[in-house]
């Protein structure tokens, strides 16, 4: 049996000069990444699963900094 499921991969992005980290896991094809509270998960298909997982980072980012905006904390 492989584990390599259960291992996971840190990932940095910077967006609008914030540096936002996360963590990102590969199974069966799918790319899942952690940030926070938050997960989000898309098939790689031909990309590699290392860009993908920054798209969704990104992703995931925006979405954060959009709450903060709306709650006045940024």
């Amino acid at each position: 049996m492989d584990a390599s499921y259960e291992t996971t991969r840190e990932i940095e992005i910077e967006l609008n000069g914030s540096r936002y980290r996360g963590r990102y896991r590969v199974m069966s094809g799918t790319v899942i990444v952690y940030y926070e509270s938050e997960i989000k998960f898309a098939q790689y298909g031909m990309d590699r699963p290392e860009l993908v997982a920054r798209w969704l980072l990104t992703d995931l980012s925006r979405r954060d900094e959009i709450k903060k905006k709306k709650s006045g904390r940024g």
